[in-house]
């Protein structure tokens, strides 16, 4: 048998790019998320970022689901785009009135020398 490469498989396909890997699988999960955030009449709020970032501080996948007043006033990518950008966070999935947002957890450094 040949020797295989690094970004080979035994099949001789190239390998997929790992974040796409990675994102397939997290809209895979994000399929089977219940919303945990509404976005209602009052649109996006401070309140509602301040919120949402506490949610992907210990979730790290949010899923998001806007009511059609909300959707009436501002397009639903331009929500989705302006929510992403404000809490520092990746868009996995559009469907529908929905979308799911993904922040990875941040390493602080803050950890503990032994000696």
């Amino acid at each position: 048998m040949s020797q295989v490469r690094n970004d080979q498989t035994l099949s001789n396909e190239p390998r997929k790019n790992p974040k796409k890997k990675r994102f397939h699988r997290l809209k895979r999960r994000s399929s089977n998320l219940k919303p945990k955030i509404w976005i209602g009449k009052t649109g996006v709020t401070d309140a509602l970022i301040e919120q949402l970032n506490k949610q992907l501080k210990s979730d790290k996948l949010v899923k998001v689901k806007t009511q059609k007043v909300a959707i009436a006033n501002k397009d639903l990518l331009e929500i989705t785009k302006i929510v992403a950008v404000a809490t520092k966070s990746s868009i996995v999935d559009v469907r529908g009135s929905t979308f799911t947002l993904y922040k990875p957890k941040t390493s602080t450094g803050n950890k503990k020398s032994t000696k």
